[in-house]
C-alpha cells in the first residue's frame, strides 16, 4: 500500500503539528487545555497582542472558530468509535482471509491503485514517506494489532462508564474533541493498511506475531488500569498518590498509552503509519503531562512533582 498509508501518515502529521503550534504558540496554547487544566479564560487574556499582527490576526480566527467547549465525559466517544472501527477491520481481515468476504479489500486495493495512478506526481521513487518498499504486515501480525486496539479501546470504554468518575461539570475545548476523533480512525487504519495484499493472498508467509510485543501491551494495559483505578479514589483535584508508578512519573498512565502503541507498532513492524501514530501519542500525551505538571505546581507547589518525569523517565 502506498497511498492509503501515506494519507494516514499525513494526517497524524499534520494532527502532530496542531498540538506542536498551539504548545508554542502563546495565543493558542488554551487550546490544549482539558479538565482540570481548562481554564476559564478568553481568547485575548493568553498573551498580549501586538497591535498590527498578521499573526495575531491569524490566531484570533482560528480561536473564533474553535472557542467552543465540550463535556468532557464526551471521552468515551473517543473509544465507541475506536472500538468500532478496529472491530469492524478485525472482522475484515479475519473475513477475507478465510476467503468469505474479500469485496472490503479489494474495494480498499482498488482506490489505493486508482490514487497511486492519480498521483503518481507525489511517488518519486526516492520520496521517504512513500516509498514502496515499506513493509508489507502479514495477516497474523495485522490481525494481532486490530485486536489489541479492540481490546484496548473497549477496555477504556469500560474504564470511563465503571472507573472513572468524571465531573458532570467538566469540559474540553471542541478542537480537543475533533482531534481526537480523527486520530482514532486514523489509528484503527494504521493496523491494516499494510496488510490489505497479504491478507488477500491467504499467506501468512510463516510470520509470528512477537510475543515479547503482546506481554509488553498486557504489562502497560494493567498499569494503565491501575492508575485510572487509583485516581478514580482521590477526592477532586488531589495530588497524585504517592504509590507505585505515581513515585516516578507525573502522569503514568500517559506512559502506559504511549507504550501500548508501541507494542502494536512492534507487531506491525513498525511501518511509517504506526510509528505516525507514536510520535503522535508521545507528543499529545506528553503536553497533556506538562499541563498537568503545572497545574499540580500551581495547585500544591513544586514539591508535588519534584524528582518526577512527566512522561518518560530520564528523557521527559
Amino acid at each position: 500500500m502506498n497511498v492509503l498509508s501515506f494519507l494516514i501518515q499525513l494526517s497524524l502529521y499534520a494532527l502532530t503539528s496542531s498540538i506542536l503550534l498551539s504548545r508554542f504558540v502563546p495565543r493558542l496554547r488554551y487550546l490544549l487545555q482539558y479538565g482540570k487544566t481548562l481554564e476559564a479564560i478568553t481568547p485575548v487574556e493568553c498573551a498580549p497582542r501586538p497591535k498590527y499582527s498578521l499573526i495575531e490576526s491569524a490566531c484570533d480566527a482560528v480561536l473564533k472558530l474553535l472557542d467552543f467547549t465540550v463535556p468532557k465525559r464526551w471521552f468515551t466517544h473517543f473509544y465507541v468509535l475506536g472500538l468500532s472501527l478496529s472491530a469492524t477491520s478485525s472482522a475484515m481481515l479475519y473475513l477475507c482471509h478465510r476467503g468469505k468476504v474479500t469485496f472490503p479489500v479489494h474495494w480498499l486495493i482498488y482506490i489505493d491503485e486508482f490514487l497511486t495512478k492519480k498521483l503518481t506526481w507525489l511517488l518519486a521513487k526516492d520520496a521517504f514517506i512513500l516509498n514502496a518498499s515499506d513493509i508489507n504486515v502479514s495477516y497474523a501480525r495485522a490481525m494481532a494489532a486490530t485486536t489489541i486496539v479492540t481490546l484496548q479501546c473497549f477496555r477504556r470504554l469500560c474504564e470511563c462508564i465503571f472507573v472513572e468518575k468524571m465531573s458532570q461539570a467538566a469540559r474540553m475545548r471542541g478542537s480537543h474533541y475533533i482531534v481526537g476523533l480523527l486520530f482514532y480512525i486514523a489509528a484503527a487504519a494504521a493496523t491494516w493498511s499494510d496488510a490489505l495484499e497479504s491478507t488477500l493472498a491467504g499467506d501468512d508467509e510463516g510470520d509470528s506475531v512477537p510475543k515479547i510485543a503482546i506481554i509488553l501491551y498486557v504489562v502497560a494495559a494493567l498499569a494503565q488500569y491501575t492508575t485510572h483505578d487509583q485516581l478514580s479514589r482521590l477526592k477532586k483535584y488531589s495530588p497524585t498518590p504517592p504509590t507505585m508508578l505515581f513515585k516516578y512519573l507525573v502522569c503514568p498512565h500517559y506512559t502506559a498509552e504511549v507504550v501500548i502503541y508501541l507494542a502494536v507498532a512492534w507487531i506491525c513492524g513498525f511501518t511509517r503509519a504506526n510509528v505516525a501514530v507514536i510520535v503522535w501519542t508521545a507528543v499529545s500525551l506528553g503536553t497533556s503531562a506538562e499541563q498537568s505538571r503545572k497545574f499540580y505546581v500551581e495547585k500544591f507547589g513544586a514539591k508535588a512533582v519534584e524528582g518526577k518525569w512527566n512522561l518518560v523517565p530520564f528523557v521527559f
